[in-house]
């Protein structure tokens, strides 16, 4: 009758393996991340749609706080130039030399308030682009990617626990025979 023995080399050269795999599972999920973010960035998926909006109200634009267009919260809004500012209470249009406008956000600049439309309600013309479903798409698996590298921990911990199951296993588990 021959014996056959384990051999408990065979338990550390699973080591390896496990190593270069989570090393290559690493650089997927980094390479796909930096696709996605590319492919979310380009024109054809961030301004895939243009639109105006025509006598949009802000309410209280204030000196020094200002306020965000509403289509600030669409994916991949770019807000072009305002074309028109009217005060909503006394309908008086509103120069461009009293408020700055930094992409979709506006600001009153008269400190002094001499023209009196602080802390006022706004009407606001102005056009924007946005992305449309892929551009929704992109941004909600980027940021699900961007969450599966809390679990690497948990990976490696399951994958020294296997191996030093396995060496246990060999040196504890006795000698099988036929």
């Amino acid at each position: 009758m021959r014996r056959l023995t384990s051999s408990k080399k065979g338990q550390l050269n699973a080591l390896g393996p496990a190593v270069i795999a989570l090393v290559i599972a690493a650089v997927f999920l980094v390479l796909g991340l930096i696709v996605l973010q590319e492919f979310k960035d380009t024109d054809v998926i961030s301004n895939a749609n243009s639109a105006t909006a025509t006598g949009e109200t802000l309410t209280t634009v204030e000196d020094g706080t200002g306020e965000y267009f509403t289509a600030n919260s669409l994916c991949g809004v770019t807000c072009g130039t305002v074309s028109g500012v009217i005060n909503a209470t006394s309908g008086t249009a509103i120069p461009s030399t009293n408020y700055t406008q930094t992409g979709c956000y506006i600001i009153y600049t008269d400190a002094a308030n001499i023209a009196g439309f602080n802390n006022s309600n706004w009407n606001v013309t102005y056009s924007y682009t946005y992305g449309d479903e892929a551009c929704t798409a992109s941004n909600a698996t980027i940021v699900g990617l961007g969450t599966f590298a809390d679990f690497w921990e948990i990976i490696i911990l399951a994958v020294v626990i296997t191996i030093i199951i396995g060496l246990l296993l060999a040196v504890f588990g006795g000698r099988a025979q036929r």
